[in-house]
């Protein structure tokens, strides 16, 4: 055999042992994927028995476990009095902008608009709400939220979920906001929408300043469910009622207590930090469990 010859017959025996080595480990991996899997769901359904003895059911799928993650870094979003007449109003120098406490607001004969310090941000135009309106096509609807979102500098990816309803010719849109794909509560973005354009807005919304530095890794969800099951017990048997889960989703959460701040200025809190939750909902509504370290954030 030739120098050339034995050349190319070396390539195609490495070429064959890597494509084997390759077929091996797929072997392999499925092999203990699978054992994995079953295994979870073994874990699952004894898991599923002892909740329902505690008075917690769960009426979904409990999802998978997932890869470390990061804290964001959020602020809320402030829009100012100057931001507020270029974009809400048609005369600047017809506004009247009176100043409060806890709240700024601007009015003219069209339009009224309340800035509150704790984040939120109210508008109003009169004129559609005294209008009586004609029934619309949900479509119309989601075109006209988007044409006002984004100028205020919300995008569709900034939405995570959207849910609606059509009443009195008016459709009642509430969303909520995402970030990468998965929910960043607690935010809250509430509008009427009608033929001709928005005639009602409330919004508290997170803009994300940064990542934090190092991934750390999340609980599964089957841990969150016990590490609940646990902080129920602790509470008294006196009044208590069965708590049936609904949905298990990964996200994220940013938790100020500004109900119970009576002075919280969004203008002094520069920033803070959101953390990776896994988020039950619930018939007595969300709760939210620490992904990290399984602490129950919200209940």
């Amino acid at each position: 055999m030739n120098t050339m010859n034995w050349s190319r017959a070396k390539t195609i025996l490495i070429i064959l042992f890597l494509i084997a080595d390759i077929f091996l480990f797929y072997e392999l991996y499925s092999e203990d994927l699978v054992r994995r899997n079953k295994a979870d769901q073994e874990t699952a359904k004894e898991v599923i028995k002892y909740l329902e003895k505690q008075g917690i059911w769960v009426k979904c799928r409990i999802p998978k476990a997932s890869l470390p993650k990061k804290t964001l870094t959020v602020k809320y979003k402030y829009i100012d009095s100057k931001y507020a007449l270029g974009i809400f109003f048609d005369s600047p120098k017809d506004v009247a902008i009176k100043t409060y406490e806890d709240r700024t607001v601007l009015e003219d004969k069209k339009s009224y608009v309340e800035i509150n310090k704790n984040g939120q941000l109210i508008y109003t135009n009169k004129e559609l709400l005294r209008k009586k309106e004609e029934p619309m096509d949900e479509e119309s609807a989601l075109k006209n939220m988007k044409v006002f979102l984004k100028n205020i500098g919300i995008d569709d990816d900034d939405i995570y979920s959207i849910s609606k309803k059509l009443e009195n010719g008016y459709y009642i849109i509430n969303c909520s906001q995402s970030y990468k794909g998965t929910f960043l509560d607690e935010s809250h973005l509430e509008l009427l929408v009608t033929k001709e354009g928005i005639a009602h807005m409330k919004i508290l919304w997170f803009e994300v300043e940064n990542n934090g530095k190092n991934k750390n890794a999340i609980i599964h969800p089957i841990k969150a469910l016990m590490e609940l099951a646990e902080e129920m017990e602790e509470k008294t048997d006196e009044g208590k009622k069965d708590l049936v889960i609904n949905d298990i989703s990964l996200g994220y959460y940013f938790d100020t207590d500004i109900e119970q701040v009576e002075e919280f200025d969004i203008i002094e809190v520069e920033e803070g930090t959101a953390i990776p939750v896994w988020k039950m909902e619930t018939n007595m509504g969300n709760i939210y469990i620490n992904a990290y370290n399984g602490t129950v954030e919200k209940n």
